[in-house]
């Protein structure tokens, strides 16, 4: 059953956006402020100058009541101490911690909480830079840039290199070639990331290029990948950031940290839930809005939140927006009836890879092939802004 919701909802505004279709809420902490505040009593113990011992009395009371009470004062001044030390530490455990970077041309915030949250992090971090030498299409010497530049020779690559490829092609052949990972020499003549970008490029190098766009010239063997057509290019964008936010979660849960946000430019996934909290504050952007509005607000625990839209990439030439989700089979950018895709899924990889493939489909078939896929759910904005979503995207 498929709902079409209002579009009359509330805007939800920050004052320092990302630079991405998916805006994160609450995921920063204030420091917090903890005053000494000197008591009205200070009780002391030691000798004096002669080595006599010090108490505190009155002429009034006998001894032994004036030191039971002068135990107590201990005793209580003991327990304030422990107990504003368990609620310092408490704190802290809870204050969040975060790591940033730039890898896979895209903005990295890692945020967790707890003990662990630091070395955690700080492993994330060194994750995402063995990732960045393994599947960066533009980095000379990783393993897709040694493949892309073999002129068809086969490359022994990692062996989550390889799999990840193998991975890439069950999703193009589930799709019919729909989405390709050899698209990649067609994105270059767009030069969607130039800057400026642009322009369109003329039929006769779009249809030049078309004719290596072919996910059956992958071959995988093993560990060993080969291009037979000399000239194709492999890009994994499609999904290479979903499976590293996977694994950034494995890691993290390895570790020890169960409080955690990864933001991997769109691609946002949770460990656990925040501290006191039921999950992590996470918006959806407004297609063509403002960077600081949100179609909607979502409460994400342990769960995968992937947007694609028209809006994220693209230049404007004589009036028309040409943005960058190609169809691999006429080159230029897909015309569907939709401006944005979002997925709520277990998997990153898996939200990353369908959110791409629902947007190339268009509505009605995305929303077929979501129905049929157990665990996901899909929220569509069609271009003249209307809503449609699978009967489990929950609402704000």
């Amino acid at each position: 059953m498929l709902h079409r919701p209002s579009l009359r909802k509330t805007v939800f505004r920050r004052q320092i956006a990302p630079p991405t279709d998916i805006i994160l809420y609450g995921t920063s902490e204030k420091n917090s402020d903890f005053l000494d505040r000197p008591g009205k009593t200070v009780i002391q113990y030691g000798k004096n100058a002669g080595g006599t011992d010090l108490t505190f009395r009155s002429p009034q009371a006998p001894k032994f009541h004036q030191r039971t009470l002068a135990l107590r004062a201990l005793t209580a001044l003991l327990l304030l101490f422990l107990a504003g030390f368990l609620l310092f530490s408490s704190r802290r455990q809870d204050a969040a911690v975060s790591r940033s970077g730039f890898y896979f041309d895209t903005a990295v915030v890692l945020t967790g909480y707890g003990k662990r949250a630091e070395t955690a992090l700080d492993r994330g971090i060194e994750l995402c830079e063995r990732y960045e030498n393994l599947l960066s299409r533009t980095k000379e010497g990783s393993d897709l840039w040694k493949i892309n530049h073999a002129a068809g020779q086969a490359v022994e690559v990692d062996e989550e290199t390889a799999a990840l490829i193998s991975r890439a092609l069950d999703y193009a052949s589930l799709t019919g070639g729909l989405i390709d990972p050899t698209i990649a020499p067609l994105e270059d003549l767009w030069n969607f990331t130039g800057s400026p970008a642009g322009p369109v490029p003329e039929d006769s190098a779009i249809s030049e290029l078309l004719a290596h766009v072919d996910y059956t010239s992958v071959i995988v063997e093993g560990n060993t990948v080969r291009l037979k057509d000399p000239k194709a290019q492999l890009d994994l964008g499609f999904i290479a950031k979903g499976y590293i936010a996977d694994r950034l979660k494995e890691l993290f849960l390895q570790e020890g940290l169960s409080s955690a946000l990864i933001d991997l430019g769109g691609n946002v996934l949770a460990v656990g839930a925040k501290p006191g909290a039921d999950g992590f504050s996470v918006g959806i952007r407004r297609p063509f809005g403002s960077r600081y509005d949100a179609l909607r607000v979502l409460s994400l625990d342990d769960r995968s939140l992937v947007s694609s839209g028209t809006y994220e990439r693209g230049f404007e030439e004589n009036g028309i927006w040409y943005h960058h989700i190609l169809n691999p089979f006429t080159g230029y950018p897909a015309r569907t009836n939709l401006a944005q895709v979002t997925i709520l899924s277990d998997s990153s990889a898996q939200g990353d890879a369908l959110s791409t493939a629902c947007f190339l489909l268009g509505a009605d078939a995305g929303l077929d092939l979501m129905e049929s896929i157990p665990d996901a759910e899909a929220l569509f904005v069609l271009e003249d802004g209307s809503v449609l979503q699978t009967e489990g995207f929950p609402a704000s």
